[in-house]
């Protein structure tokens, strides 16, 4: 028998993973498997804290929509005490400011909310709200100030674009 025929021979019967293979082939998977397993993890986390977090969203939104639904402007700064499905007592008041719009007004709305995650127990924003019957009392003066410095700037931009003056 030749050796070229032997080598052969050797060759075919030692065919296979040697055992250092086949460890980082084992190590290889166990590897990707812990970073998979990390991963779904993560992920189920963050699912569950967004659903959490969701309910009291919902409780916020619904709370939002008693205040824009405040026809009263005293009634929309002493704000009010809800009771949610969720988060519990959502306690609410409101600062209002006139914007130089007429009949536009910024209204800051300041939120203590009872069972929210820490970050958002004590929760603000700002609204910014049309209410034409607000300008009665309170801020009439400044709706008519505001009113007559409009006409003034009106009228003063037709004279200098060579139309007629109106009353």
């Amino acid at each position: 028998m030749s050796q070229s025929s032997r080598i052969g021979r050797r060759r075919k019967a030692f065919w296979g993973f040697t055992i250092i293979e086949v460890v980082i082939a084992l190590a290889i998977f166990g590897t990707a498997s812990v970073v998979l397993t990390i991963a779904f993890s993560n992920a189920v986390h963050g699912l569950n804290r967004q659903k959490k977090n969701q309910h009291w969203e919902n409780d916020l939104q619904f709370v939002r929509r008693q205040v824009l639904l405040a026809k009263d402007k005293e009634e929309l700064e002493d704000g009010e005490d809800i009771d949610t499905l969720s988060s519990g007592e959502i306690s609410w008041e409101a600062e209002i400011e006139m914007t130089d719009l007429i009949d536009y007004y910024k209204v800051t709305v300041h939120y203590d909310i009872e069972d929210a995650p820490e970050d958002y127990q004590e929760h603000s924003e700002v609204l910014y709200l049309l209410r034409p019957a607000w300008s009665e009392g309170e801020f009439a003066g400044d709706r008519q100030e505001l009113l007559q410095d409009k006409q003034e700037k009106l009228r003063s931009h037709r004279q200098s674009m060579g139309m007629y003056n109106l009353p």
